[in-house]
């Protein structure tokens, strides 16, 4: 029996599924209801609460105390946070998991990438809307056992070889401990790098860390840069290369089906998990397995 993920085509009137590349540098920067507190955000949702794009933190400035209702991701590209576990710092990915319940204060001017996949709750005190889907409700952290962050330094991820020549990859975080089957990674192309034809089946968000990504989705060019963030529609066929290199930090919602080729190893890392015997190894998932 064939339980690969199948990306279907649109129907007939529907809009063919894209890319779509934000330059935000020059957009000005949106207030949330408090001073200190900015966001230059791509993608977001009031009614699930996902949201996709920048946020900004003067120093001494605090979150307010917050419990995360799903998964948040927030990559610190300056600065850091601190909370009552400790502080996250340029560099890392930090992961709040749902019921993560804590305050943050920035001790130095912060910048972090956010990537939230469910709404967040405040108490009737914060007035502020730096989350999407905010919910000002009172509430009581019901594990404290459980530390509200899980911090992962991408340098200090293996980086491993794909089936693409000048194609490396970091599979940095599995959604271990989610009911989620999703993947974060970190792709690393040199220059000349072209990654082949493949079809996603679910949303995939990238952004762009370094260096410059051309990428083909039927006749449609697109180029982004550092900086630069993408969002990949389920259903979309692409091809993306670099001329000068790239390092791209990617959250991807499903898996990648090449449109030529063996379905293993995935793009995206779904053919690994952390808990593999060889951490990185080819083990596929049950419904990634070939014919």
């Amino acid at each position: 029996m064939d339980t690969s993920p199948v990306a279907k085509a649109p129907a007939r009137g529907q809009r063919e599924p894209g890319v779509y590349v934000f330059d935000v540098s020059d957009r000005p920067w949106q207030g949330v209801g408090k001073t200190g507190l900015a966001q230059k955000i791509v993608r977001r949702d009031d009614r699930t609460g996902h949201s996709f794009g920048f946020m900004s933190f003067d120093t001494l400035t605090r979150t307010g105390v917050h419990q995360h209702l799903g998964p948040a991701f927030s990559y610190f590209l300056a600065g850091g946070l601190t909370d009552y576990q400790g502080t996250t710092v340029a560099g890392e990915l930090g992961i709040n998991f749902t019921g993560s319940t804590h305050d943050a204060i920035a001790y130095q001017p912060t910048l972090s990438v956010g990537r939230m996949e469910g709404p967040v709750a405040y108490g009737p005190d914060v007035q502020h809307s730096l989350h999407a889907g905010n919910r000002h409700a009172e509430f009581d952290n019901q594990f404290p056992e459980h530390l509200p962050d899980l911090n992962i330094a991408l340098a200090s991820v293996t980086v491993t070889g794909t089936r693409v020549a000048g194609l490396t990859r970091r599979l940095v975080y599995d959604y271990a401990h989610t009911p989620h089957m999703r993947r974060v990674t970190q792709l690393m192309l040199l220059p000349g790098t072209t990654v082949p034809a493949h079809r996603l089946t679910a949303l995939v968000d990238m952004y762009v860390l370094g260096g410059d990504l051309t990428l083909t989705a039927k006749d449609a060019v697109s180029h982004a840069r550092a900086g630069d963030f993408v969002v990949m529609e389920p259903g979309t066929q692409l091809t993306f290369s670099s001329r000068y290199g790239a390092s791209l930090l990617i959250w991807a919602d499903g898996p990648a089906m090449w449109e030529e080729g063996p379905a293993s190893p995935e793009l995206y890392g779904f053919t690994s998990a952390h808990g593999d015997p060889l951490r990185f190894g080819n083990r596929a998932p049950k419904e990634m397995k070939r014919r």
